[in-house]
């Protein structure tokens, strides 16, 4: 599964957008149907079943997916800043306008059927982290104000403040392709996660020849022994974690990575709660206003097993990561 991302407009009207917040706060995190679908399987996942993250996003560009993303906020969505890579040198030059380049599709479970709960959005704003040009991979990370309400719509919730000690898994849904360069599929899939601690992503990382100072803001997750991922077409979706109440916060934004579920090769992600201080300033959108159903203090700390079987030494793949390519 793979990539990008769009942003939105409220600072000065933060108050007048102050009771649709508070309206759909009361039910961020909170999924469709089922209590759990949890499964140990985008790659190696497995059909989430039937629409059940109104949150979640599809980038659409001439008809097909392109990135992944996640309603946050009334018409305010966080995706991956790479999704718009390849285009930000054009809109610098103003041969081109990030906000006309993708449609975003909220209601998303079958994209190759007309449901009748999706809705699709055309942008009105794109606001791509400023450090994202000097730093990428990093600061991986992009808003996108869509020009319509999203009322039919509940948001994930965003984490009160920076995790400090990171939970056991995540989840991330997503249309990315089931297999490297291989098709996209029709529905929506989700895959079970192992986060890990950013010594074992360190490692990783050197591993591959990246330049381990610029490492910032990111976080691991994964197998080491492969064959669970994500993919091409799940950039800028959303790696979902639980906290106490069983209520969905959004922790990572999909970033890069190295082919897709390969041995000893995990994926990167961006740690959105180091820019909660970022999105409020860009959207006017406060955690602690959105979020009034998420109480709790943390999520739970616990730290993943390393596997008993460690795979062999990989030789020096593609120093560029994969997943950040728009293909």
């Amino acid at each position: 599964m793979s990539r990008t991302l769009v942003y939105c407009m409220f600072v000065l009207r933060v108050h007048q957008v102050l009771p649709e917040v508070t309206h759909n706060a009361l039910n961020c995190g909170v999924p469709l149907g089922a209590d759990n679908l949890q499964s140990d399987r985008i790659v190696g996942g497995y059909d989430v079943g039937y629409y059940r993250y109104p949150w979640f996003a599809a980038l659409i560009r001439y008809n097909e997916v392109s990135c992944g993303g996640a309603l946050i906020g009334p018409r305010t969505v966080v995706t991956a800043a790479h999704c718009y890579k390849e285009f930000l040198t054009l809109a610098s030059k103003g041969d081109l306008k990030l906000e006309s380049i993708y449609n975003v599709k909220l209601g998303v479970y079958n994209i190759c059927t007309t449901e009748t709960i999706q809705r699709e959005y055309t942008i009105e704003k794109v606001e791509v982290h400023e450090l994202y040009n000097q730093k990428k991979p990093y600061y991986d990370i992009c808003l996108l104000t869509l020009a319509n309400e999203t009322h039919s719509f509940q948001p994930i919730c965003l984490p009160q403040s920076a995790i400090k000690n990171r939970p056991l898994d995540g989840y991330v849904p997503g249309l990315g392709t089931l297999r490297y360069k291989g098709a996209m599929p029709c529905t929506v899939h989700e895959a079970r996660l192992l986060i890990f601690n950013d010594s074992d992503c360190l490692n990783m990382l050197n591993k591959t020849g990246n330049d381990l100072k610029s490492f910032k803001n990111a976080f691991c997750a994964g197998y080491t022994q492969g064959g669970i991922d994500t993919c091409q077409g799940d950039s800028g979706g959303p790696l979902q974690i639980q906290n106490e109440k069983g209520i969905y916060v959004l922790l990572g934004v999909v970033s890069y990575g190295f082919r897709c579920a390969a041995p000893g090769m995990l994926g990167i992600y961006t740690d959105v709660s180091k820019y909660l201080d970022w999105i409020q300033e860009k959207s006017g959108l406060d955690a602690g206003v959105v979020n009034l159903i998420y109480n709790s203090t943390s999520p739970v700390t616990t730290r993943p097993t390393k596997a008993s079987h460690k795979p062999k030494p990989q030789r020096r793949p593609l120093k560029k990561p994969i997943r950040i390519i728009i293909y």
